[in-house]
């Protein structure tokens, strides 16, 4: 039976209905967004024939959106639907999940500081499965564009790590061999298209063997070199200087998301409290 929160103390105050309120705003939002990231990662992987492929998480953007939209859509859907139904039980799995999504977080958080150097392995771990899947899904390669355009970087541990991938190996023929993307061009030059092919000079009989199969770092061509036409420092490195320069503000974000997360606990539990109290109120009354 639904009992109406009309009647007592709490039913009449304004404090309650500011709570429920200021709940579902902020859920709704949050469910829609949910919402919004899913239909993108659910199209994404249909186009690409692979919805149910979550193997590939490392070098797709889609299975991480899907990730990500799944989890705003839970938490979202019980938190909008329990505030404005004022449904207890909806409420309880709302907070329970925002406690479980701030203890993980924090987990995470904990563990990549106390082991740097493990976190920083596997991210370049990833980043090379990124190269060398980079002409082999369009999301993932307008990911890897942006990132080298945003830290204007190339590669990454610098230029040369793009012999990973097939396309730009300079051993093997084709227009982009012995190339980088073109995103690894100053931003000035990304016009064209085409302006990260051949920058590397390289001698076939000499980097072409079966025991070496790179071109070393001093081999870019000198006109390339000389007119600093691409980032020649990579990814990985430019990611930890950006990171170690705006530690504070990366710190105040989470600070911030973690106040969010701990309001809506406080949101919830405060709004549950009331209903509870309202509920007591109107079986007390009509005993």
């Amino acid at each position: 039976a639904v009992v109406s929160t009309q009647s007592g103390h709490y039913g009449r105050g304004g404090s309650r209905t500011f709570v429920k309120y200021s709940l579902f705003a902020f859920n709704i939002l949050f469910w829609l967004l949910g919402s919004v990231l899913l239909v993108i990662a659910i199209w994404s992987k249909t186009e690409k024939g692979n919805l149910m492929d979550f193997n590939s998480m490392a070098v797709d953007p889609a299975t991480i959106l899907l990730i990500v939209g799944a989890v705003m859509f839970w938490i979202g859907f019980f938190g909008w639907v329990g505030a404005l139904r004022e449904n207890v039980k909806f409420l309880q799995v709302f907070a329970t999940s925002l406690v479980i999504l701030f203890l993980g977080e924090a987990a995470v958080g904990i563990l990549a500081f106390v082991m740097k150097e493990k976190v920083r392995d596997v991210v370049e771990e990833h980043m090379f499965d990124a190269i060398t899947a980079y002409r082999d899904d369009s999301d993932l390669r307008d990911a890897v564009n942006v990132a080298q355009r945003t830290f204007k970087c190339c590669g990454i541990r610098n230029f040369t790590d793009w012999q990973e991938n097939v396309y730009f190996k300079c051993c093997n023929e084709g227009i982009e061999s012995c190339g980088v993307p073109y995103s690894c061009c100053k931003l000035d030059l990304q016009v064209n298209l085409f302006c990260g092919v051949k920058v590397m000079d390289y001698k076939t009989e000499e980097y072409c063997t079966d025991t070496n199969k790179y071109v070393p770092m001093n081999h870019l061509k000198a006109e390339v070199s000389e007119n600093e036409q691409i980032y020649e420092t990579g990814c990985l490195v430019t990611m930890e200087q950006w990171f170690n320069t705006n530690l504070y503000y990366i710190g105040g974000a989470a600070l911030g998301v973690a106040v969010v997360q701990i309001g809506g606990v406080w949101l919830a539990q405060s709004l549950t409290h009331k209903i509870k109290s309202v509920t007591a109120g109107y079986y007390q009354h009509h005993k």
